[in-house]
């Protein structure tokens, strides 16, 4: 069988299956085939796109019913942010990293020109000096399309959140940037959420993340000191529990000693700590999972290869006993980019957030906490796919080189 019917087999099971949500055809052009499927001699690619039965249009939304969104996703993750918007009908908040593919800037314009009202905080630093295609689409949108930008603290800080609101109904959070990249390079998630003490959490996350960010009139922001925003919203309802340790259904950087935090959850596991991320700085969390290991914790520590390698912290854990291994992306220009923890087989903790320091301390991040049985049991599977395909380091010299520990860590989003 030819390459090309091979990839045509697969981009129609992939459009025509019931999985949860497949990416727009339009998505795919010769260069991103070339780059997510294997071929050793040039190939030509156009019969595959221009094959009718992958023109499939986008089933048409039912505006303001939100019930065919799933609870989450670890793939074609453009497409579910693309329905969400197409079925708001009042407004839509975003906080976004990085912005380079079409799709959800045209479903926030299309949302725009039926009335809803769309506003959309963007990390400064993607704007300034100067800003991708895309940004500058929603930046001159027009009317009904508001965008700000935010900078973290000191010169390390970015605002690395990737969250949307919808009709202060629904909220979709986790590791994904609208990027060609995050969609079909690397391992990412989104957690979806309706519950309204959530909701409420992140509204007035946004509500307060926009009185501190800047509009495209005032520019780009002097570097600001740490501790310069003050407190974010805090979660102070307790009703998640760990093991006799009161649980956040939420915690919002900078601000909120995210790190410290996670440290003490750590502390709190009796049987089991996952845990998953791109960046890994922050002694907190390194000491509180060789605690864990070492009274007996079933601890597994997964963290992106290439990032691993030139970490001080991996190496930490890794000598300390931690049972530790690596992964890349699903392709070679991907990376492992989730970043969430696993306590006791029962909580699950997800977000932007790194394990970093900066994270905690300079940046905007969010990582909201459940302990909802499906949902935990749907990322538990995906972590234990994870590690049961990652390797582990030979031995301490698989490390590059580190003298010491790194503290100006950035999150930078990959």
């Amino acid at each position: 069988m030819k390459i090309t019917e091979k990839i045509g087999m697969f981009l129609s099971a992939v459009f025509l299956s019931g999985y949860l949500y497949a990416a727009d055809i339009s998505a795919f052009d010769k260069s991103n085939l070339k780059d997510n499927f294997f071929t050793t001699t040039e190939t030509d690619f156009s019969d595959v796109i221009s094959k009718p039965e992958l023109k499939i249009e986008r089933q048409k939304k039912d505006i303001g019913d939100f019930s065919k969104i799933p609870n989450y996703s670890f793939s074609y993750l453009n497409q579910l942010i693309v329905n969400a918007s197409s079925a708001s009908v009042n407004t839509i908040d975003c906080v976004i990293y990085s912005i380079n593919m079409k799709d959800i800037p045209d479903a926030l314009i299309a949302a725009r020109d039926r009335g809803v009202k769309i506003r959309i905080i963007i990390d400064e630093s993607h704007v300034y000096p100067k800003a991708d295609a895309q940004i500058k689409r929603l930046i001159s949108a027009g009317d009904g399309i508001e965008v700000r930008t935010l900078r973290g603290t000191r010169s390390y800080g970015v605002n690395h959140n990737k969250i949307t609101i919808h009709d202060k109904t629904l909220v979709t959070t986790g590791s994904y940037n609208w990027t060609f990249g995050a969609t079909f390079s690397n391992y990412e998630n989104t957690l979806v959420f309706r519950n309204p003490v959530y909701v409420k959490g992140y509204v007035d996350y946004f509500k307060w993340m926009w009185s501190k960010a800047r509009t495209m009139e005032q520019g780009a922001s002097p570097e600001v000191p740490e501790g310069y925003y003050g407190t974010p919203p805090q979660d102070k309802s307790g009703s998640i529990v760990l093991n006799g340790v009161k649980v956040p259904l939420y915690l919002f950087s900078p601000g909120s000693e995210t790190e410290n935090r996670i440290a003490s959850l750590i502390d709190a596991a009796s049987v089991s700590v996952d845990a998953v991320t791109f960046t890994f700085s922050s002694k907190p969390i390194a000491d509180a999972i060789i605690r864990a290991n070492a009274r007996g914790v079933k601890v597994r520590f997964l963290e992106d290869d290439d990032m691993a390698k030139s970490s001080y912290m991996a190496k930490y854990v890794y000598e300390a006993g931690v049972p530790f291994r690596w992964i890349g992306g699903r392709n070679d220009k991907g990376a492992m980019h989730n970043k969430f923890f696993i306590f006791d087989g029962k909580i699950l903790g997800t977000g932007s957030f790194n394990f970093t320091t900066n994270a905690s301390v300079n940046s905007f991040e969010n990582i909201v906490f459940t302990d909802d049985s499906s949902v935990v049991s749907a990322y538990q599977k995906q972590f234990d796919w994870f590690y049961s395909k990652a390797t582990a380091p030979a031995s301490s010299a698989d490390f590059d080189k580190i003298d010491k520990i790194n503290d100006n860590t950035t999150d930078d989003g990959k």
